[in-house]
């Protein structure tokens, strides 16, 4: 293997054999760019590790692990990859042609810590829509300022696989995934911005995600597991606001805690089971101050009152 790497491309897998091996083959067949593809089979029960191993390529590197999840799965990839890039896709979606190659051009030639991309959402009878349409496209601006075009425009594209991070920043604000099982995408993409480096947004649509009724998340043993997971984002977003260095993006971080709140609402509404202990784990974490500081509109003021009723 090349000592100098461009891309490290790290993958977490879940009972992903019927899929990942197109995806590994579709990125090794990639030769204009130095890549490693470090794969972490987070305890899969089907032949996934297997499907990896068949594939002889030094730039495949396999890491298989106990369940943790998803976010415990790309930390241990975090922790080994040695590319000047980090992107993070999914074991069941898809990627247009050269999707690295054409990356790793648009992220270098911007020069910026992070770039975010586009994709398209491939839903019912596989019809496409964009990701995202409200995003500053062609124009490189500071994490804070990107964060605050995001809540004024209320579209948040924390899709880990628009992404493209440069290692060097990573490091330098040790950067991790909080553990959990869902909706921590959010976070880290927040952390990323919060740190207020170069963000370079480019309106290119390279991956296409694939929407999987089947998957842990619709499952209904699953909805309390998301819910949790919401409220953990929506403290640590509060946290966030409180320090001292993020005083000025304060009240757009206050604003976002409300957003993600509303998605909390929905699920606690129709989905979650245990709702007694749900609301007592939301009251524990969340403050009313703290939801009420993020009001920006009519109809924020009337979410907030709906909130109070149904949680406080």
């Amino acid at each position: 293997m090349k000592n100098h790497i461009d891309v490290s491309v790290i993958i977490p897998a879940f009972n992903a054999a019927a899929t990942l091996g197109c995806l590994v083959n579709k990125l090794l067949s990639e030769t204009r760019v130095s890549i490693e593809l470090i794969v972490v089979d987070d305890g899969s029960t089907d032949n996934t590790a297997e499907v990896v191993r068949q594939i002889q390529d030094e730039r495949l590197t396999l890491i298989s692990q106990a369940n943790q999840g998803v976010y415990a799965a790309r930390n241990a990839a975090l922790a080994i990859h040695r590319g000047e890039w980090v992107v993070f896709l999914d074991a069941d979606d898809d990627i247009a042609d050269g999707f690295i190659e054409k990356r790793w051009q648009a992220a270098t030639a911007a020069q910026a810590d992070v770039t975010i991309f586009n994709g398209w959402h491939s839903g019912a009878e596989h019809r496409r829509k964009a990701i995202h349409r409200k995003q500053p496209y062609g124009k490189t601006l500071p994490g804070h300022a990107w964060i605050r075009h995001c809540v004024t425009h209320r579209e948040w594209p924390h899709y880990l696989w628009l992404q493209m991070v440069r290692s060097s920043y990573i490091r330098q604000h040790s950067l991790r995934f909080q553990a959990g099982k869902s909706h921590k995408d959010i976070l880290w993409t927040i952390h990323l911005a919060a740190c207020n480096g170069r963000f370079r947004i480019v309106d290119v649509k390279d991956y296409i995600y694939v929407s999987n009724t089947a998957s842990i998340t619709h499952r209904p043993d699953y909805y309390d597991v998301r819910a949790v997971s919401y409220i953990e984002v929506i403290a640590e977003i509060v946290r966030l606001a409180e320090l001292e260095q993020n005083k000025k993006i304060r009240v757009y971080l206050y604003r976002h805690a409300l957003v993600e709140a509303r998605h909390f609402l929905g699920l606690y509404r129709n989905r979650v089971q245990d709702k007694p202990a749900v609301k007592a784990r939301f009251k524990a974490n969340v403050s009313f101050g703290s939801l009420f500081r993020g009001i920006s509109s009519f109809s924020d003021v009337f979410f907030f009152i709906k909130v109070v009723g149904k949680l406080f």
